[in-house]
């Protein structure tokens, strides 16, 4: 019997699988993405350094990640004694985002849920960090104003943050 056929059925196998996970990646990093927030765009670390300072994170505090992505800011969050949540609907970056934690050795302090960010209630947060679209984060406003208490502080990266609330309420980081 001449099995010769398996090594590239085996190969045929392998490359459409890669495709077929190719594709479901595409969707959520290209489509839903986009649909349900912003793209997934990673913050350079020196931004992520801008945006923990201008939050003033007092070790206990909850800050929560809307949109958390790779889980960078979470983790550095944790890392200056934070319970650091990160929300994210891609289930890729949120299992990459875990694995980072636990290599950064802060898996106790940071989790990472899979949910759009809309649905999530921020009650308990005392920081909200932000890097979404201008579109998004307008849409954002009310829920924001609604949940958040008068101190809490909201960073947001790179956009404007639209949120008309007290300045005490609101921090914002515009790109320069």
């Amino acid at each position: 019997m001449d099995l010769s056929f398996l090594l590239p059925l085996f190969l045929l196998i392998v490359v459409f699988g890669i495709a077929v996970f190719t594709v479901i990646l595409e969707f959520y990093m290209i489509v839903l993405g986009p649909l349900k927030g912003a793209p997934y765009v990673p913050s350079k670390r020196e931004k992520i350094r801008t945006m923990l300072e201008l939050a003033r994170i007092k070790p206990g505090e909850i800050a929560v990640d809307l949109g958390s992505g790779n889980g960078a800011v979470v983790i550095e969050a944790a890392l200056q004694g934070a319970r650091a949540i990160g929300i994210e609907i891609n289930p890729f970056l949120t299992w990459y985002a875990k694995k980072r934690a636990r290599r950064a050795g802060v898996q106790n302090r940071a989790t990472f849920i899979r949910q759009n960010f809309k649905r999530y209630s921020l009650e308990n947060a005392d920081v909200v960090f932000l890097y979404l679209l201008p579109k998004t984060t307008r849409e954002l406003r009310e829920k924001l104003s609604r949940e958040l208490k008068q101190e809490d502080r909201v960073v947001s990266n790179t956009f404007q943050c639209c949120i008309s609330l007290s300045t005490q309420h609101s921090t914002n980081f515009t790109k320069a």
